[in-house]
């Protein structure tokens, strides 16, 4: 073990030497069966990869946490071939209306309108245990994920060949030794994984006592039918409509106020009484949290990354944390595939710090921004508040789309043009359509279950060099029509949403990542060798994403 690999193990005492039966090599370990981690062994196991996923509990946690999904998520779990089952189980996202304690609006923030740009509705609501009794079921259907429930993980350590991990059951305390290329920590907001590599968490100070409820309503109950931010500087309050007979409340506790105390149902039920009475439902969870504004310093050390509640943790004021975990884990699981399986430059694993750290840290600041907003307390300042967002309303600047609010990609694995700059849409999620086939419509990525994505305006066919270039790289090729055009993928797009998409940007073809998000794109589908090109260079140097081209062809390439 070298000192590098000292530095980066949890301390341990009395460990016994294993046996060479008890010690097994994988691609990927990955540490943390929630929703992102069972999400992250099964994306690995797609890939073609050997994982061991490990979880000290046998069952998921049966009581509802996260309530909004938002649509990249639901794309990646279609990926899994879970969503169809687990829409029985979602319900649709209301309008968010922030109320004065005056009951004014004085903000809205609205669902994205139809045609939906990836198919599925921007926003839902869910029941969390069902998602994750879903996704623990699926498991079987990969031949090369082995998964160890009732067990932990004692060390992490690494050298510059290989990462190893100690597993000990919970129950028998045997031990067992694990090598792999790469370990993936996704074990939470403690993580051991990230205690392991001493990665830091910055606070981005946000730190307030809530009470979450969560009450299973009968038809009694008279509820409002929309999600409310009750901005009352009294007591802040948070009211979700969730799917079917849940509803939430997500209410601020006060300074002089004990955590366990306010968990007693008899207190529980005071706090409710302006909404409904015992006898209108019954309390399935309560539970007190702090709500913070964390985000790690570093995901990743030599072999090993962290992802979701272990990389950070998001207030809950625009239901980002679990969709944030899956943007990671989307992004991480096709580079460590590319680099195992399709021999991409380990480098290029860099990237996955690079991309997600910078937009999971401005999402947190904007979570951040919305939850000052509805947790004043001063009576002065939030009338200055309403004030505020009053004229805002009155002016038509206080009714928000959800989905504008998310950043797209910034850095990493993005094509650069001769400036440095980048075309319109590269960083963003490419549309999923409907698409016509002979068995009727279905999503585009139940068609083209693709590596890579080249998309060209109608009338494109690649030349001989694009065609052995894409075969090369992984590239599916395909072009918007309703005619089949020869050799290679037509997506017949009744919505409109790819042209669209491609007019409001101003290009000719675009060239899409397995994750969904846009590489680069070009002005002129005779520009197409260059954008695949680029891709090449990009995965072999990926610290440097532009083209090789020469200056004249380098400016046409976006």
């Amino acid at each position: 073990m070298t000192s590098s690999s000292r530095e980066t193990s949890v301390a341990r005492e009395n460990d016994p030497v294993l046996s060479s039966d008890q010690h097994t090599s994988y691609d990927v370990v990955v540490v943390g069966l929630g929703p992102v981690g069972a999400a992250a062994a099964q994306l690995l196991a797609r890939e073609g990869l050997t994982v061991l996923a490990v979880d000290p509990s046998r069952q998921p946690y049966d009581k509802p946490r996260a309530i909004g999904i938002d649509h990249e998520a639901l794309r990646l779990l279609q990926k899994l071939s879970i969503t169809d089952e687990l829409s029985l189980y979602m319900g649709p996202y209301k309008t968010s209306e922030y109320r004065s304690a005056a009951g004014q609006v004085l903000r809205r923030i609205v669902p994205q309108p139809e045609p939906h740009p990836l198919s599925w509705p921007p926003y839902s609501t869910f029941i969390q245990p069902e998602l994750e009794r879903l996704l623990r079921g699926s498991f079987d259907r990969w031949p090369t994920l082995d998964v160890t429930l009732g067990s932990r993980v004692l060390t992490v350590e690494q050298n510059p060949d290989e990462a190893s991990v100690t597993i000990e059951d919970v129950d028998t305390g045997t031990k067992r030794l694990v090598t792999c290329r790469y370990v993936v920590g996704c074990d939470g907001a403690w993580s051991p994984v990230r205690e392991a590599m001493g990665l830091q968490l910055e606070d981005l100070k946000f730190d307030e006592p809530w009470l979450v409820v969560d009450v299973l309503v009968n038809e009694t109950a008279d509820l409002p039918d929309a999600i409310i931010q009750y901005c009352d500087p009294v007591r802040p309050c948070t009211y979700v409509r969730g799917p079917a007979d849940l509803r939430r409340w997500e209410i601020m506790l006060l300074p002089d106020e004990n955590p366990t105390d306010m968990v007693d149902e008899k207190v529980i039920w005071s706090l409710l009484a302006r909404w409904m009475t015992p006898d209108q439902g019954r309390i399935w969870r309560a539970a007190t949290y702090r709500f913070h504004a964390l985000v790690g310093k570093q995901w990743q050390r030599g072999r090993v990354f962290i992802a979701g509640d272990a990389a950070h943790q998001t207030p809950p004021f625009m239901a980002q944390g679990l969709n944030q975990g899956l943007r990671d884990v989307a992004n991480l699981c096709w580079k460590i595939g590319e680099v195992l399986k399709h021999g991409a430059d380990p480098a290029l694993l860099k990237t996955y710090d690079e991309e997600r750290r910078p937009n999971a840290r401005a999402v947190i600041e904007l979570t951040k921004t919305f939850g000052q907003v509805i947790c004043e307390r001063e009576p002065g300042a939030a009338a200055e508040r309403d004030k505020r967002l009053l004229e805002e309303m009155q002016a038509g600047r206080g009714e928000i789309v959800r989905q504008d609010l998310l950043p797209p990609l910034v850095g990493g694995l993005l094509l650069k043009d001769a400036t440095g700059g980048h075309a319109p849409g590269t960083g963003t999620v490419f549309p999923q359509p409907l698409v016509i086939t002979s068995e009727g419509e279905r999503r585009m990525d139940d068609v083209i279950d693709a590596r890579f994505l080249l998309v060209a305006e109608t009338g494109w066919a690649p030349t001989a060099p694009d065609r052995v270039l894409a075969d090369r790289l992984g590239v599916t090729l395909a072009c918007v029509a309703e005619a089949p055009v020869d050799g290679i993928v037509t997506l017949a797009d009744t919505s409109g949403l790819i042209e669209s998409w491609m007019s409001r940007n101003g290009v000719k073809a675009v060239l899409v990542r397995p994750d969904h998000v846009v590489f680069g794109s070009v002005r002129a589908a005779a520009d197409v060798s260059g954008l695949l090109g680029a891709l090449e260079h990009a995965l072999r140097n990926p610290d440097r994403t532009k083209t090789e081209a020469g200056p004249d062809q380098m400016s046409e390439v976006h």
